[in-house]
Parts: structure tokens; C-alpha cells; sequence
């Protein structure tokens, strides 16, 4: 008989549509090869949108009750981080605490550093259990990257939850039994917020599965570049901002025909309003698979100013082989070579250009891309962290 594992989530990783729940599902079947998992998480807000049955996954799911906004008031007077996940003890607390109670779990799962609140509920009832949490970003770090963007009351207000992100991530270090990071950037960081507990960073890089992405029919490369991703993170919400205002009429004076698709989830009002700008901006909203316009794109663009981990996104594009053109940051703790199996641009004019550049030459296109491919296979494909993963779990 396998031992069972509690793994606790914001979000119902299936089905697999945004890079977070891409990470997620991913370790979670993972450690289904050596667990049987309880899984906690939020239930789908979506309609039509269930769970993929999973040998040895059992699915417990509570009613979201704090709103975005409610989230943004409590914040103010428990001092945490403004997101609603910093705040799921209102809903999660009493089923933490009677799934720990029921079940003698060793270890527990934390599928975020923003739930970290409910580290102490299961030392309460299981004070010897092993808890991992996955660090999807350096929320610290990127809650700074936030503030430094607003002006007034809002700086202040952010600037505030920065404050109070970088103390519980302190916490969490001291707290945790082990903290997993998306790349040695962001394990860095957190080594260097708490050096007392470095030994308990470990880096698990995004990575996908490209059976996945085997499966799909080549595709016939349209006149698209494509910009993929949850349109309501603010980093890629200022990134499209950025691409259009600075970057997309200098390809436009070049490719008049092209088109620009934004393919993602909970599009941002800023994001929306760009269509109505440009007849040649098409948003699609939530999209069944962001992979069917990946791979008919022939550029898939990470103009990103601020952020942190990695990118999924630009994973998938590999996967897909769909050449990209990146900022340095929409790039970070990637392994990559300029213009080897990615291009990087951090000024507008050479974004353009090296865009246009491959949508003028498909065959240079491929070369970048395969590279790429390689790159994924050897670093970022599920085979190549799965030992290291159940050798920490």
C-alpha cells in the first residue's frame, strides 16, 4: 500500500491552462507515480471545466468565498500579501485541519509560497510531517516590482505588501522542510532572505511533458506573432502595453499584413482596449489550447519589463518549435544562448527588428527553433527533473 500525500492548491491544476496550473498539474502527476494524493484546492469557478480523473488522486474542494477585493481590504488589517491565495485560511483552514486529522500524512505539498499560512495548521495536528512548498515566484521580489510601477496611495499600499510578503517569506523559510524554486535566480534570492535555512532551497525548473505536445499536427505558419499568458498578471499586462506603444508600429512599417494575437485568460481592460485600437490585434480570451495558436505562429513574443521565475510560455514554444524573441527578463533563469536557440532584445528598435527578421526568414525561424527543442529536451522536459523531484519528496 502507497502512502498518501496532501497536496494543497489555490487552483484545480486541470485542466492545465495557464502556466501556474501547468507546473502544478505537472509535479502533481509527478509524485502520483509514488503517492496516493489528497488533493485541497479551490473549486473550478468555470463551468464545464472538471477534473481529469487520476489513478490514486482523490479531489477535496471548498467554495472560494474571498473575492480579489475583499483579499486587497483584509489585507490591511492581518498584514499579508494583497493576493487571494495569502488569505485562503478563510475557506481552507477547517478542511486542512480535518483532512491531517483523518489521515496520518508524512509529507504535505504546498503548491505556492502565498500559502504558507497553512504550514501552522498542519503542525498542528501533524507536527512531524515533511513539508515541501513550490515557490512559483519570489513573490517578494516581485511585489516590489509592483510598487515600484504605482504612484501615490497605491505606491504606499503596495509598498506595503512588498514589506509584508518579504516577512512571511522569511517565515516560510524557518517554517518549511524543504522550498523548491523555479530557477537558480529565485533560489538565490531566497537563500539570501533566510541564509540560515539556504539547505533547504532546491531548484525544480518548470518543465513540461512534450507527449503533450507530440500529439499535435504540424501546422502551416500564419503571418502571427503571438503573445501567450494569464492577461491579468500585471507583468503581462504592462508587457503588451509596452509591446504595442513601443515595439508593434516599427513591425508594422515593415509587415503591414501581420497580425497580433494575445491568447489568455482574464483579460486586463488595458489589454482589451488594444483591439479596439488596431483592427490587427486579435484577443481571444480564454482559448481551449493556446497551443493550436503557438503553433501556427510563427513568433512567439516575451517582451516582460518585470516578473519572476520562468516562463512556461516560452517552454511551450520550444515544445511547439515556434521560434521566440524575448526581453532579458522575459527570458530569465532560462538556459539560453542569444540567437542560438532564442533571440533577446531590451530596446524597441532591436525587438522590432529581430521579429521582422523572422517573419522574413522562416528558415532561420527553424534553425532557432530546433535549437531551442534541443535545449528543452536536455533541461526542461519532465524526464530530466523527475528523479531529482522524488529523490527530495
Amino acid at each position: 500500500m502507497r502512502n498518501k500525500l496532501l497536496f494543497i492548491s489555490a487552483e484545480n491544476p486541470f485542466p492545465q491552462d495557464s502556466g501556474g496550473k501547468l507546473r502544478t498539474g505537472n509535479i502533481l502527476n509527478i509524485l502520483l507515480e509514488k503517492y496516493d494524493v489528497d488533493l485541497l484546492t479551490y473549486r473550478n469557478q468555470k463551468q464545464g471545466q472538471q477534473a481529469t480523473p487520476h489513478r490514486g488522486l482523490a479531489i477535496h474542494e471548498v467554495g472560494r468565498s474571498v473575492s480579489y477585493r475583499r483579499a486587497m481590504i483584509r489585507s490591511l488589517y492581518k498584514w499579508r500579501n494583497c493576493s487571494y491565495m495569502s488569505h485562503a485560511d478563510v475557506d481552507m483552514a477547517g478542511k486542512i485541519t480535518g483532512l491531517c486529522g483523518a489521515n496520518p500524512y508524512k509529507h504535505v505539498f504546498i503548491s505556492h509560497s502565498l500559502l504558507g499560512f497553512s504550514i501552522d495548521i498542519v503542525r498542528q495536528v501533524l507536527p512531524g510531517a515533511v513539508i515541501i512548498t513550490d515557490a512559483h515566484n519570489f513573490e517578494s521580489g516581485l511585489s516590489s516590482q509592483l510598487a515600484y510601477k504605482k504612484k501615490g496611495i497605491s505606491k504606499g499600499y503596495f509598498s506595503l505588501n512588498a514589506r509584508w510578503t518579504k516577512r512571511d517569506e522569511r517565515k516560510l523559510m524557518e517554517k518549511t522542510s524543504l522550498l523548491l524554486a523555479t530557477s537558480e535566480q529565485d533560489g538565490w534570492a531566497f537563500k539570501a532572505l533566510s541564509p540560515g535555512n539556504s539547505h533547504k532551497v532546491h531548484v525544480i525548473p518548470n518543465f513540461i511533458v512534450i507527449s503533450d505536445y507530440s500529439r499535435k499536427a504540424p501546422a502551416l505558419k500564419e503571418k502571427w506573432i503571438i503573445l501567450p499568458g494569464n492577461m491579468n498578471y500585471f507583468p503581462n499586462v504592462n508587457a503588451a502595453a509596452y509591446f504595442f506603444r513601443d515595439i508593434y508600429p516599427l513591425i508594422k512599417a515593415k509587415v503591414p499584413e501581420i497580425k497580433w494575437y494575445i491568447v489568455g485568460r482574464d483579460v486586463h481592460p488595458d489589454v482589451a482596449t488594444l483591439a479596439q485600437k488596431d483592427s490587427s490585434i486579435v484577443i481571444t480570451g480564454y482559448v481551449d489550447s493556446v497551443a493550436d495558436y503557438v503553433s501556427r505562429s510563427q513568433v512567439v513574443i516575451a517582451p516582460l519589463l518585470e516578473g519572476s521565475g520562468t516562463r512556461l510560455k516560452i517552454l511551450e514554444a520550444w515544445a511547439l518549435k515556434t521560434p521566440v524573441v524575448a526581453s532579458s527578463k522575459g527570458a530569465e533563469g532560462l538556459l539560453y544562448e542569444d540567437s542560438a536557440n532564442i533571440m533577446i532584445a531590451d530596446d524597441p528598435v532591436t525587438f522590432a527588428e529581430s521579429v521582422v527578421k523572422l517573419l522574413q526568414d522562416q528558415e532561420q525561424g527553424a534553425v532557432l527553433a530546433d535549437r531551442a527543442f534541443q535545449t528543452l529536451m536536455k533541461h526542461y522536459e519532465a524526464g530530466s527533473v523527475r528523479e531529482k523531484l522524488l529523490t527530495l519528496v
